[in-house]
């Protein structure tokens, strides 16, 4: 496909093939062109056609690893770029995700010698996947009205010493400390986001740093102050997906919390130049059949710049019903 076909193809799903990265299925943004050069392809992705081999590891999905997300932009070769065939399937991002595990689900099935654990692994995550479909269908209203006054506003300060704050409207303060906590701002009249890098400067997903000035506006999602999204938040990509991947296992979900104690909130927002935190997470879901409590005992050392390499994180589990299952599962970027 050379430029002038491609240039007639905006606003049209492609086919972006990344070959062992999986393939993708996207709409073309734009058709980027210059003198001597092959053409590139913006294209915006909808749903993902192949997984890539290397999620499946160690009886596990990682899903979080895929390259692209949904809604995700991106800059394509034009030899990644292939026109969609008209058998090509057109659905959700979510649903192409089921519909690749289901694929692979079956074809292992058809194999005596596929390892029970992988056949396992995959029906958890096709349930756990369902059910996210079920619930997001089921709240979409509900989701579109708090979307709509989700930010609160704050504005960007430092003081004498050179700690970095916010303060609201009412004159209470928010110390900034680098976190997965997200936050936002307008850039070139488009609001963005991105996560506190330290010393004052923000930084986005792509790598573009922004630092306020003084009185500067920052929003943060309200729903961000909720202890259970923050606690999903200070889990690392990995160690949520484990303990989601247990939740499926005692089949409930995020949907069936009815309470949350989250011990590292606190500790989060009363920092003053805390480096160290440990305690114990209460969550209790609740389902027609089963009741489920975890306990989830964390310890965090931060990263300081004496010593950038020795950031310690380590997180455990204990998941018990009421039926007396109990398992546990651990996560640790080191040895304990």
């Amino acid at each position: 496909m050379d430029r002038y076909e491609a240039q007639q193809l905006v606003g049209q799903l492609l086919v972006v093939d990344l070959g062992e990265d999986g393939t993708y299925l996207g709409e073309l943004l734009n058709v980027i062109t210059e003198p001597k050069k092959p053409w590139r392809g913006e294209v915006r992705i909808d749903s993902v056609i192949v997984l890539p081999e290397y999620i499946f590891q160690n009886e596990t999905i990682a899903i979080h690893e895929l390259l692209y997300s949904e809604n995700e932009v991106g800059l394509f070769t034009s030899q990644q770029l292939k026109p969609r065939m008209k058998q090509t399937r057109v659905e959700s991002y979510l649903d192409s995700i089921l519909t690749a595990l289901k694929r692979r689900h079956i074809h292992l099935k058809k194999h005596a010698s596929a390892p029970s654990a992988d056949l396992e692994a995959l029906e958890v995550y096709i349930k756990t996947l369902s059910s996210q479909k079920r619930r997001k269908e089921g709240s979409t209203d509900k989701k579109q009205k708090s979307s709509r006054t989700t930010y609160m506003e704050y504005t960007f300060h430092t003081d004498d010493n050179n700690t970095y704050y916010l303060k609201d409207q009412k004159g209470d303060t928010l110390p900034l400390s680098p976190s997965h906590f997200e936050y936002a701002w307008y850039q070139n009249d488009r609001l963005v986001t991105g996560l506190y890098e330290g010393d004052g400067i923000f930084i986005r997903s792509n790598g573009s740093r922004f630092i306020p000035d003084e009185n500067d506006c920052i929003l943060i999602d309200q729903q961000q102050f909720n202890p259970y999204q923050i606690l999903q938040k200070e889990l690392e990509p990995v160690a949520l997906q484990g303990f989601e991947y247990n939740l499926a296992l005692h089949n409930v979900g995020h949907n069936d919390l009815i309470h949350c104690y989250n011990a590292l909130l606190d500790q989060l927002f009363n920092l003053d130049k805390t480096t160290a935190f440990e305690g114990v997470n209460f969550l209790t879901f609740q389902t027609d059949e089963q009741f489920v409590l975890v306990q989830h005992h964390f310890k965090r050392h931060l990263a300081t710049r004496a010593d950038l390499n020795k950031e310690t994180i380590y997180d455990r589990f204990e998941f018990t019903t009421d039926k007396g299952k109990r398992t546990i599962a651990l996560y640790t970027n080191t040895f304990q």
